[in-house]
């Protein structure tokens, strides 16, 4: 539903080689750091179209048809225009005041963590504040948001003109912010939490490669790639088993694929031989990830304590049992340190390297996996939760299936080949199949 009287204004460039992140062509080439401006304002605005905002692109470089074309015929484009930052902010936020909005906030494209609910967080902020900013931690500031009828005081929109916020501002440098934060002394101003531009090569977060093994998962996977596609720097990889239904073209256009039938651990062993990234994540293709999966992820193995990480475990679907279910998961996954592979595994590439990847064996390789990293540091649950599918208990009952679980886990460390064990279980399936 769109919210009306709130204008969410983005602005950014054409990601044109040479003309787009210079500071960081030395680094990524000037093919690279155009690429990056164009995937930073494509991120920024799926996470903008979350908000239900009115959203504005105000644009330098590219023509109005090359920016439709490229980020959607349902937005409203506006060039930035001549004049410094300042000035063309001011000319920004007073068209949309005069035309009747209320609360207008600006963001830059390049600062991929301000997310969809940080956005929403400035807007509430300013129904009892004049102005919202958000820190970015290089001294200037990512977002900034004015409230032309506040519910403090009723302000004209050239209250918030050059002559106030935005003008003897000395723009790309470290002061940005105090200088701001000193013209706007005489209002209520709401601050957000501090978040990095991307501007120097080491701002550059992290790319995380997301492992998906897959046999005949065409009911999920769309769903799941779709969840995983949301993040930034993210490349999404797909192993195929050997699907017969629709699971290889639902995963050639949203993933790299790559075909593997010896088995789901050497599926992921195959996966995180074929990732470009440091950061691994091993997901199951029935699987969805929270809202900010992927700083959920960085922030978690930025402690170099951590071997591994998981999400809390939780069941899309609602029946009887299920409660316990993940009650029981979570205490073994946060007591024991013992988390599942559905809920979400993910490490850096040199620890899997170093543990020597997924054990080959056709099953429990996930567990065997997680009790091998423990040596190499703290196994960590967050709280966010990721959403698995209940189609095993739903199909099978949810005591057939616990027990079945607990059985194999006894097996397992009472010494029963794996080989046995997988035997035991399939065999156990499709007698609840028929």
């Amino acid at each position: 539903m769109m919210v009306h009287k709130q204008q969410l204004i983005i602005f950014t460039r054409s990601p044109e080689p040479r003309k787009t992140k210079t500071r960081l062509i030395p680094h990524l080439g000037a093919e690279g750091a155009a690429q990056l401006q164009k995937e930073m304002t494509e991120h920024t605005v799926r996470q903008a179209r979350k908000t239900g905002a009115e959203i504005e692109i105000r644009y330098t470089g590219g023509s109005l048809l090359q920016m439709r074309d490229w980020l959607g015929a349902d937005l409203q484009y506006t060039e930035q225009g001549e004049g410094d930052l300042g000035e063309r902010m001011d000319r920004a936020f007073s068209s949309h005041f005069n035309a009747g909005m209320q609360r207008v906030v600006i963001i830059g494209s390049d600062c991929p963590s301000n997310d969809w609910r940080n956005m929403e967080e400035a807007f509430r902020a300013l129904k009892t504040n004049e102005c919202a900013i958000g820190p970015a931690s290089d001294g200037g500031y990512y977002l900034i948001g004015l409230c032309r009828e506040g519910a403090l005081t009723p302000l004209p929109p050239r209250t918030f003109g050059a002559a106030t916020l935005f003008q003897n501002i000395d723009w790309g440098s470290e002061t940005v912010l105090e200088e701001t934060l000193a013209a706007a002394s005489g209002l209520s101003i709401a601050k957000l939490k501090q978040l990095d531009d991307v501007d120097l090569p080491s701002d550059i977060p992290p790319r995380i490669s997301v492992i998906i093994p897959t046999l005949n998962e065409e009911v999920h996977l769309a769903q799941t790639l779709g969840k995983v596609n949301e993040g930034f720097n993210v490349e999404t990889i797909v192993v195929d088993g050997g699907s017969t239904d629709g699971t290889a073209s639902i995963a050639i256009g949203l993933s790299h694929l790559f075909k593997c039938d010896n088995g789901r651990a050497a599926q992921q062993n195959l996966g995180a031989e074929k990732a470009g990234s440091e950061l691994l994540l091993f997901l199951h293709a029935d699987t969805l990830l929270p809202d900010g999966w992927d700083w959920i992820v960085r922030e978690t193995l930025s402690d170099p304590a951590v071997a591994l990480g998981a999400f809390t475990f939780k069941i899309k679907e609602q029946m009887r049992g299920l409660k316990f279910i993940e009650d029981t998961a979570n205490w073994r996954s946060k007591r024991r340190k013992l988390p599942y592979g559905d809920q979400g595994l993910f490490m850096r590439k040199a620890i899997f390297g170093q543990a020597g990847g997924f054990p080959d064996i056709p099953i429990m390789e996930d567990y065997a996996f997680v009790r091998s990293l423990r040596r190499f540091g703290e196994i960590v649950t967050v709280p966010q939760a990721a959403l698995t599918s209940g189609r095993r208990w739903q199909q099978h009952g949810v005591f057939k299936v616990t027990v079945v679980n607990k059985l194999m886990i006894l097996g397992y460390h009472l010494g029963i080949s794996p080989a046995k064990l997988a035997a035991f279980y399939r065999g156990r399936r499709a007698a609840c199949d028929t």
